[in-house]
């Protein structure tokens, strides 16, 4: 459907951050931890002010009349309980992985576990909490406004994102022409979340495909799993409906409310892969350039990252956008997936972060 695919990893929403003199995180000022730093980011989240530091979350003043300190405390514990489950892996999906293969939960201490489904709530409070205090990645800002034209409409290509952020829609929100929420805004702009199947539409000239779902969650009481059943009362929208300003009110309600369906959903999950497989076959394989902006191609993700490539038959050029340091890792991983095809694919490195990587073609082929 496009001869241009972009392939988002965590990298694509590093945004900015504050280091000190011990060459440690002090602040995150935008976007959004990669997978190395998400340990130190839950420890610095319920820290807000409490040692002069002035580092994120603690209830704000209207906040503190809805948050009780048992609430607070409870939310901070089960932080810094994720804190330590990260702590004691590689990164936090292959935590995940783990404890969806085995069944078996992480053993926090000899009183708490974390089982698979308190893992990914666990993940999505925090993020969202993350992402209703700090300011987004402002390259998404720029690359909306690069390409969009006064039609509200982009050119043809397809986003592959493993990222269950919501920076992007953040970015897209000022173009929004209904009522704003993240719903409206996933129609708008055409976006297949595994979790919460939307009206996608695959011939379309735009798309968003999110591998991992999106680290939102849905009132379970309502009849919210059903294609086309889309509504604005269907999402527990902290960023546009109305709560934003009490993050730790919200955290508390979705990690300890039993009402609330979680919607990320890792690539792995059995549920709606066979249509998120038909979406990927249908979006990528007109693709000839794959931008690959943030993304290691971990091996916990490989099966996936496999399918892309297998049904990418007219692929020429891979550019990645990434660290000096870390292309060569990025090549070496992307090689491999490639190995046995029946063509070389050249794996071009793009160094400059500060904007994302557009092509100078773009739009006019």
């Amino acid at each position: 459907m496009s001869r241009v695919t972009y392939l988002l990893g965590a990298g694509a929403s590093y945004g900015e951050r504050i280091w000190n003199e011990y060459g440690h995180i002090s602040r995150f000022v935008s976007g959004l931890p990669v997978v190395n730093e998400f340990a130190q980011a839950l420890q610095l989240l319920p820290m807000r002010d409490e040692q002069g530091s002035g580092v994120h979350f603690a209830p704000k003043e209207a906040e503190k009349r809805e948050v009780s300190t048992e609430q607070y405390n409870d939310v901070r514990h089960k932080l810094l309980l994720l804190q330590q489950a990260c702590t004691s892996f590689p990164t936090i999906d292959t935590l995940a992985k783990q404890l969806y293969v085995t069944g078996r939960p992480f053993r926090a201490s000899d009183k708490e576990v974390i089982d698979y489904d308190d893992l990914k709530r666990y993940i999505s409070a925090a993020f969202l909490m993350m992402q209703s205090e700090e300011k987004r990645d402002l390259r998404y800002d720029g690359f909306i406004a690069s390409l969009i034209d006064r039609k509200r409409e982009f050119p043809p290509m397809t986003i592959l994102s493993w990222n269950y952020d919501v920076q992007f829609e953040l970015a897209y929100s000022g173009y929004y022409t209904r009522e704003r929420y993240i719903p409206t805004l996933w129609e708008e702009l055409n976006v297949f979340n595994k979790m919460y199947l939307t009206d996608f539409d695959a011939n379309k000239p735009f798309a968003i495909i999110k591998l991992n779902g999106t680290a939102l969650f849905t009132d379970n009481t309502l009849d919210a799993w059903q294609v086309g059943t889309i509504g604005v009362n269907r999402v527990t929208d902290c960023f546009f409906g109305g709560d934003r300003e009490m993050p730790f009110q919200y955290g508390y309600k979705y990690l300890n409310g039993e009402n609330y369906q979680n919607m990320l959903s890792y690539a792995w999950e059995e549920r709606n892969m066979v249509a998120l497989d038909n979406a990927i076959e249908k979006r990528v394989f007109d693709t000839e350039e794959l931008i690959v902006i943030g993304y290691s191609f971990p091996y916990v993700n490989n099966k996936m990252d496999s399918f892309i490539f297998e049904n990418m038959p007219r692929l020429q050029k891979v550019i990645v956008q990434d660290r000096d340091g870390k292309f060569e890792d990025v090549k070496e991983r992307i090689e491999a997936i490639l190995e046995g095809g029946n063509k070389k694919i050249e794996i071009i490195h793009k160094k400059n972060l500060q904007q994302f990587y557009i092509p100078n073609d773009f739009g006019k082929k």
